[in-house]
């Protein structure tokens, strides 16, 4: 396979970003991190690039801080709670 350099501009944050996920999956180096990275990203499906998770886990945390959960001893229970 063909390689190809890429010279690119990151914020130190995103530079410390990619060594914390180089150290955290057991990567050789820089570029295999960015490589790994980008690769996923690319294959993203468009569903998870378009949701609003930010957004999706306020409203979460709302739901949460009202005492709009549950909590079950099983997983059958929850799959039960599921199924009504």
């Amino acid at each position: 396979m063909d390689t190809h350099k890429l010279t690119i501009d990151l914020s130190d944050d995103m530079l410390e970003r990619i060594k914390d996920y180089k150290i955290l999956s057991h990567k050789k180096d820089i570029a295999e991190a960015v490589n790994e990275l980008i690769d996923y990203a690319l294959n993203l499906p468009m569903y998870f690039r378009q949701f609003d998770w930010v957004k999706a886990e306020k409203e979460a945390e709302k739901e949460i801080s009202l005492g709009n959960v549950k909590s079950f001893d099983t997983v059958e229970d929850l799959i039960s709670d599921l199924e009504k």
